[in-house]
C-alpha cells in the first residue's frame, strides 16, 4: 500500500491505491455500502428513527462492516479525522460521517458524508456539504473521488437527481455497475485555494438511501 504523508498532494490519491487492489477497487468499496443499506432497512427498519442522523449512520456503518469481507485490505471507521486539512493544532480536524482507509495508513481516506434529506426538495445542507467540505478540500484531500449519501424521507429519488443536476450544473451519470440503484456520478475542478495540492479533478457519488 502507499505511504501518505500529512500533507496534501496531488500525485496521491486514494483511488489509485485502492485501483492497486483491484481495478474495480471504488465499486467494490460502493458495494459494501449498497450492501449495508439493504442489511439495515431489512434488519433495523422497525425501530430506526430516521430523524436522527446519527442513529442512521451508525447503524449504517456497523452493517458495512459485516457486509465487507475480512480480506478487504479497507477499514471503514464513524467519523475518521482528516489531519491534513487540519487549520491550527488547537481545532479538531474536519472529520467526514464515514471513512474508509488502508489497514497500513489510514491518512489516504475514501470520505463519505451524509444528510437527511427530510423531502426529495430538501437538499440545502446536502449541497453545503458537497461544496464547502468535498469540492474545498475539507475532505477528501488525498482522494480524486468521495461520497455525499441523502438518507431520503419523502420523495422520489428521480426528483433528487433533477434537482442536484440544476443547481450543480453539470451532467449526473449513472455507473454500469449499479444501474438499478439511485446511484449517480457527478465530475468536478477543485479550484479554492487550500486544493492546490489536492488531486484537481473530483468524482462524487450520489447515493440516495430510500428511509420511508
Amino acid at each position: 500500500m502507499t505511504t501518505v504523508p500529512d500533507t496534501p498532494s496531488a500525485k496521491l490519491d486514494f483511488v489509485a491505491v485502492a485501483t492497486a487492489w483491484r481495478s474495480d477497487g471504488i465499486t467494490k468499496l460502493l458495494g459494501y455500502v449498497w450492501a449495508g443499506y439493504y442489511a439495515l432497512r431489512t434488519e433495523n427498519a422497525p425501530t430506526l428513527d430516521t430523524s436522527d442522523e446519527l442513529s442512521i449512520n451508525s447503524h449504517l456503518e456497523s452493517w458495512i462492516q459485516r457486509k465487507k469481507p475480512k480480506n478487504c485490505p479497507f477499514h471503514i471507521q464513524h467519523t475518521p479525522p482528516e489531519p491534513a486539512t487540519r487549520r491550527t493544532p488547537s481545532r479538531p480536524p474536519p472529520a467526514p460521517d464515514f471513512g474508509f482507509f488502508p489497514w497500513e495508513d489510514r491518512r489516504a481516506m475514501f470520505p463519505l458524508e451524509a444528510k437527511v434529506l427530510q423531502t426529495d426538495g430538501d437538499l440545502s445542507k446536502y449541497l453545503k456539504a458537497l461544496r464547502s467540505s468535498f469540492l474545498q478540500c475539507r475532505y477528501a484531500p488525498h482522494s480524486s473521488e468521495g461520497v455525499m449519501i441523502g438518507y431520503l424521507l419523502a420523495g422520489d429519488p428521480t426528483v433528487v437527481f433533477k434537482k442536484l443536476r440544476g443547481q450543480l450544473r453539470t451532467q449526473l451519470k449513472q455507473l454500469p455497475a449499479f444501474p438499478t440503484e439511485p446511484h449517480r456520478c457527478s465530475e468536478h475542478e477543485r479550484k479554492a485555494r487550500r486544493c492546490r495540492n489536492c488531486p484537481p479533478k473530483f468524482r462524487c457519488h450520489h447515493l440516495v438511501l430510500i428511509m420511508s
